[in-house]
């Protein structure tokens, strides 16, 4: 089973549709749901996730699959085509000296750099800042939260946070010693977090529609 068929999506399917497909499996792999007990079935579909959620690892794997279904190669073709195909090809040209040099197209060269100097500046000028990344709720390395209870809720970095996420693990490892180990809230696993100084846990009970 290769990891599309784990998530239970297509190979066609965009990083949004992946990412629907990930959390729909993880639910269905919990071990509190699936009643096994075990956290290999959630692992398979985090390790599913990590390679198909990262653009760079998801082209080198589709690359691996296309490989592995591309048994067999195309048969080499006869000595008598060879030769036909050889035979038939224009001769090349040849190149008769004039004695005179070729002139360095040194005005092209110049006005070429100018116009990109300039597209450069002006695209500065017009680039606005990047705005933070809004929050989509699944929880990633390097994701602020909120600590509430024994739970960490994702929070948009230019806030207040309690801490960075350094790992989401599934709920049978054990985070590092110098991390603390939080429920992810949307129930993906266990986030590993590290403090942010001076930042305190908050232990307000959640209302109605947190």
């Amino acid at each position: 089973m290769n990891h599309y068929q784990r998530l239970g999506a297509p190979e066609t399917a965009t990083t949004a549709e992946l990412r629907d497909a990930y959390r729909r499996a993880a639910r269905t792999a919990h071990p509190d749901r699936n009643g096994s007990g075990s956290g290999d079935l959630m692992a398979e579909v985090n390790e599913a996730w990590r390679v198909l959620g990262d653009p760079r690892q998801r082209d080198r794997y589709d690359e691996a699959l296309r490989a592995e279904r591309g048994v067999g190669s195309a048969s080499p073709r006869s000595s008598a085509t060879s030769t036909s195909a050889a035979s038939s090809s224009p001769e090349p040209a040849l190149l008769v000296p004039t004695g005179i040099p070729a002139r360095f197209p040194w005005r092209f060269l110049l006005s070429m750099a100018v116009l990109g100097i300039v597209a450069v500046l002006v695209g500065s000028m017009l680039t606005k800042p990047a705005l933070p990344g809004t929050p989509d709720g699944l929880l990633r390395a390097g994701d602020c939260v909120a600590l509430e209870q024994l739970e960490a809720r994702e929070v948009s970095c230019a806030g207040a946070h309690d801490a960075v996420v350094r790992s989401l693990i599934p709920f049978d490892q054990v985070c590092p010693t110098d991390t603390e180990s939080y429920r992810d809230r949307q129930g993906m696993g266990t986030a590993c977090v590290v403090r942010v100084e001076g930042a305190t846990a908050s232990l307000r009970i959640p209302q109605a529609g947190d």
